[in-house]
């Protein structure tokens, strides 16, 4: 799933009137914003109105003195204002019956969409007490902007989006792993294309370290950054590698810039403080925004906004060069092995068009100072000639359960199994490296190489048997898992290895998880473990685990109600011993219902 992150704070203070904060805001109106929402909202004489108190004016939110006085989890009231729009044109339409404000492009719900929303209507307007209510502000709010900012996408850049989005404000999602409710996020989840907007935090500590937070929906730069997303998933649908996360990132926050005008994002959200600004070119960290290897996904994104918003200050023609970065992202759908450094290239391409000669050298220094080097190919292809040294170097089954309904939140499959063996592995050039990778399917065992970049950590190729690169969005989207356990071999094993060795140890009422969690009872009986093909006599050993409160709140580790140790008579010393036998694998149970299992089934010995 892709969203902002925020820290998880609480804070105990409920939602109050806005009568008050409305008395003092009837003249306030946005002026900043690049693109007129008068001209964006233009209504046919013979539209029905609609009244909205919506979160506007997001410029004068960079204020410390703006937010003095607010309290958690509102907003003051010179972001306010009251925005007349047309009726939402599918209102309880076939789709979600229960929801009101519905266009033909996407709905807004409260909570759920199986739901009711949190307001009345009085003759086709919203009842005027629901009006001022915090949670009709949110819902209203992300409606107004995502209305505003689909308009904006379509009369600026040429471009609707075709699939129908889903949107759910103060929605309760729970935490996978704590069965927790989670807050203070936003996030697109592609599963099921949907936007999700999370309350804020309440939490009495929070508080009293006078912190503060709202909700994402709140905030028009968080809104505009989840339905980038939402586009991005439209424009690069099918690709492989994880930089583009950051590649999506930092174009989520671009679009979120130009609209609003403003390269700050996060300034309502956070009450007045920036969570990341495309014009600064240092990082939170003081680190020069610079890019390197294996970055995560909102600080590799950083690197792409910093160079669009610098690159688009030096264009003659603004309007054509934000349509230029779509065309380059719609480009890059030929090369699902695609890199920012892929990115970077495509822009360069195109920038002469729209920039003039005396700025072009430093709008290159710009790219060439942000993003070093140049995308990496595949250096060659004698791999494929030592296919006969294949050998079982490591392999694993895996298991993934969660309960249908967390499935359904997530927009993911309730089992996910896989079964998989890394045969041989093969140096194609210096920060290149060839896998050959078993993949049971079905009832038989399908091989691919998988040629990853080591140094940046991309995968530039996967071929089939038959040495044909693939580029099917099916078999790509299957063959990329196999792919990310396989591109850290070493990182991989090592994270099994620690885990089998905790919970031997946590099974004898040792190491660091006995801090935080109990034994209450051990069942040992027989277990046949298949080791390369071969069936032996080994162990199951399942282990009741009951957290200890107090610790396992004050450090927010999930609740686990049981561990299963699988065990087999193997000669592997890196393995922990319980009962005269080497633990091959490991279940791990939460009380969410979400269950991992990861067994050793191929090894050389």
């Amino acid at each position: 799933m892709e969203c902002i992150d925020f820290v998880h704070h609480e804070d105990c203070t409920g939602p109050q009137p806005l009568d008050a904060i409305l008395l003092h805001n009837t003249v306030m109106k946005k002026t900043t914003i690049a693109l007129s929402l008068s001209t964006l909202m233009t209504l046919s004489p013979l539209a029905s109105a609609l009244e909205l108190v919506v979160v506007n004016n997001y410029d004068l939110a960079d204020s410390s003195s703006l937010w003095k006085d607010t309290k958690t989890d509102q907003v003051p009231s010179a972001l306010l204002s009251s925005e007349n729009v047309s009726n939402p044109s599918m209102s309880y339409s076939a789709l979600f019956p229960k929801t009101f404000m519905q266009e033909s492009l996407f709905a807004v719900c409260y909570m759920d969409c199986n739901n009711k929303d949190g307001f009345r209507l009085d003759n086709g307007e919203i009842r005027e007490r629901d009006l001022k209510k915090w949670d009709t502000v949110e819902q209203a709010n992300v409606y107004f902007w995502l209305s505003s900012y689909f308009n904006f996408l379509e009369s600026r850049l040429n471009y609707r989006p075709s699939k129908f989005l889903k949107v759910i404000t103060n929605r309760e999602l729970r935490d996978e792993t704590a069965g927790k409710v989670m807050k203070n996020n936003a996030f697109f989840n592609p599963g099921d294309i949907s936007l999700s907007f999370l309350p804020a935090s309440k939490n009495l500590m929070f508080k009293l370290m006078g912190g503060k937070i709202n909700r994402s929906g709140f905030d028009p730069s968080v809104i505009v950054h989840e339905a980038s997303h939402y586009l991005f998933h439209h424009l690069l649908p099918n690709t492989v590698n994880d930089e583009i996360g950051g590649l999506n990132e930092g174009f989520a926050d671009y679009m979120a810039n130009i609209f609003l005008n403003n390269s700050k994002m996060g300034l309502v959200m956070l009450h007045g403080k920036v969570l990341r600004d495309s014009a600064v070119e240092v990082d939170s960290a003081g680190r020069f925004k610079t890019y390197a290897p294996k970055m995560e996904v909102h600080d590799l994104g950083e690197r792409i906004s910093l160079a669009l918003w610098k690159t688009r200050d030096l264009s003659t023609n603004k309007n054509e060069f934000d349509r230029l970065v779509i065309d380059a992202i719609i480009d890059m759908r030929t090369n699902p092995y695609s890199s920012v450094h892929d990115f970077k290239q495509k822009m360069i391409e195109r920038i002469p068009t729209i920039v003039e000669n005396r700025n072009l050298t430093a709008v290159k220094t710009v790219w060439e100072t942000i993003f070093s080097g140049n995308a990496n190919r595949l250096n060659n292809k004698n791999f494929f000639n030592s296919a006969d040294k294949a050998r079982n170097i490591i392999g694993f089954k895996t298991k993934q359960e969660m309960s249908q309904e967390l499935a359904r939140e997530y927009g993911v499959e309730a089992v996910q199994e896989s079964n998989y063996v890394v045969l041989h592995q093969e140096i194609v050039s210096d920060n290149q490296k060839a896998s050959l990778v078993g993949s049971k399917v079905d009832d038989g065992m399908k091989k691919f190489w998988i040629v990853h970049d080591t140094a940046r950590s991309n995968i530039l190729g996967i071929f089939d048997e038959n040495e044909n690169l693939i580029t099917n969005a099916k078999t790509l989207e299957t063959v990329k898992k196999l792919a990310d356990n396989v591109s850290n071999l070493e990182s991989t094993t090592k994270d099994f290895t620690e885990k089998v060795k905790a919970f031997a140890e946590l099974s004898k009422g040792k190491g660091e998880f006995s801090l935080v969690y109990k034994v209450r009872g051990i069942d040992t009986t027989q277990y046949n473990a298949d080791i390369n093909d071969n069936r032996l006599a080994g162990q199951k050993i399942e282990i009741q685990i009951k957290r200890k409160a107090i610790v396992g709140r004050l450090l927010g580790l999930p609740e686990i109600t049981g561990i299963t140790l699988y065990t087999a008579p193997v000669n592997l010393s890196a393995l922990p011993e319980i009962n005269g036998q080497r633990v091959i694998g490991y279940k791990l149970a939460l009380k969410t219902g979400t269950a991992m299992e990861v067994i050793l089934n191929k090894i050389a010995l």
